[in-house]
C-alpha cells in the first residue's frame, strides 16, 4: 500500500485530505484547495466577462431592461468568482513556515485565504492529533452508499488546551481503503508535527474498527450457512 511519505528533501509532496490538499515543501506546508477547485471558479469568471463584453458590443442594439439584466448578474457572478479563481491558485487556508516559526490559520474576505485569524508559533504547540471526526446524521434524498464513511480529523493542540482543526480525511470503511485513509491522515500529521518540532498523538479508533470489519466477515458467513442447511432439509 502506497504511503504519501513526508520529503527529507526539498521535493514537493502532495498529501489528498477531504477537499484540500496538504502540500509539503522542505520548510513550508500549506493546506490548499485541491487542483479541481478551480473549474467552478474559472467557468464563473468566464462568463461574467463574456456578460461584460457582450454589454460592450450590443450596447446599442439592446434595450435598458436587457442591459440591466446583464450587468448585475456580471457585477456580482466576475467579483466572487476572480476571489475564487485566485484562491484556488495561490490561496492557503493554513501555512506553517520554519521561517517564521509559526502556524498561520487564514480565512480573509470570503475565504480567500489570505487574512490571518490565528497565529500559532511552534513553542505554543503541544501535539498535532489524529482524532476522530463525527460525520454527524445527514438525511439523504438519494439512497444510501453501499459503503460507510470514516473520517479523521487533523487537529493542532496547544499548550493551553485549545484545539485547533487543520483539515479532515474522508475514507470508506472497507478495510483496504480504511488503512489507505489512515495512512493519509497520519502521514499529514507526521509532516506537520515534524516541521512544527512536537509529538504526533493518535486518539481515534482505527485498527479495532478494521479488525471488527475484518473478523465480521466469516462471523456473517457462518451465520448465513446454517440458515440455508437447514432451508434446503426441511
Amino acid at each position: 500500500m502506497p504511503r504519501y511519505n513526508v520529503p527529507v528533501a526539498s521535493d514537493v509532496k502532495r498529501i489528498p485530505l477531504d477537499r484540500r490538499v496538504l502540500v509539503v515543501r522542505e520548510h513550508r506546508i500549506d493546506l490548499r484547495p485541491e487542483r479541481g477547485a478551480i473549474i467552478i471558479p474559472g467557468i464563473g469568471l468566464i462568463i461574467g466577462v463574456s456578460l461584460f463584453v457582450a454589454v460592450t458590443v450590443f450596447a446599442s442594439d439592446l434595450s435598458a431592461t436587457a442591459l440591466m439584466l446583464m450587468v448585475i448578474p456580471g457585477i456580482i457572478i466576475a467579483p466572487l468568482s476572480a476571489m475564487g479563481f485566485v484562491y484556488s491558485l495561490v490561496g492557503a487556508a493554513v501555512v506553517v513556515e520554519t521561517k517564521k516559526q509559526s502556524v498561520r490559520f487564514q480565512q480573509g474576505v470570503l475565504g480567500l485565504g489570505l487574512g490571518t485569524y490565528e497565529l500559532v508559533p511552534f513553542w505554543k504547540i503541544e501535539s498535532i492529533e489524529v482524532a476522530d471526526f463525527e460525520l454527524g446524521d445527514v438525511a439523504l434524498s438519494s439512497p444510501r452508499p453501499p459503503l460507510e464513511i470514516r473520517a479523521w480529523d487533523l487537529v493542532l493542540v496547544k499548550k493551553s488546551g485549545k484545539r485547533l482543526s487543520i483539515g479532515q480525511v474522508l475514507s470508506a470503511t472497507s478495510p483496504d481503503l480504511l488503512n489507505e485513509g489512515f495512512d493519509r491522515a497520519l502521514d499529514a500529521a507526521e509532516a506537520i508535527a515534524g516541521m512544527v518540532g512536537s509529538e504526533v498523538v493518535i486518539t481515534a479508533e482505527v485498527e479495532d474498527e478494521v479488525e471488527a470489519v475484518e473478523a465480521a466477515e466469516p462471523e456473517a458467513a457462518s451465520e448465513r450457512s446454517p440458515g440455508q442447511h437447514g432451508a434446503t432439509t426441511g
